[in-house]
């Protein structure tokens, strides 16, 4: 499977079994596999695709 974890900076998870990103200005949207949607005032550190993992800064 392709979902990807998404980390804040300092290693907590944030969502899992992400599938589906949506940058709405300085608003993160993530959305996973059940279409459960999490959104956070975050910028990208790390985007990781072939290791899965997504890493953001809380703004």
């Amino acid at each position: 499977m392709c979902e990807s974890t998404v980390y804040l900076d300092d290693g907590t998870v944030l969502m899992a079994d992400v599938m589906k990103i949506v940058v709405n200005g300085d608003t993160l949207e993530f959305y996973d596999i059940l279409n459960n949607k999490k959104e956070i005032k975050a910028k990208f550190n790390v985007l990781d695709l072939e290791g899965h993992k997504i890493i953001v800064t809380e703004l």
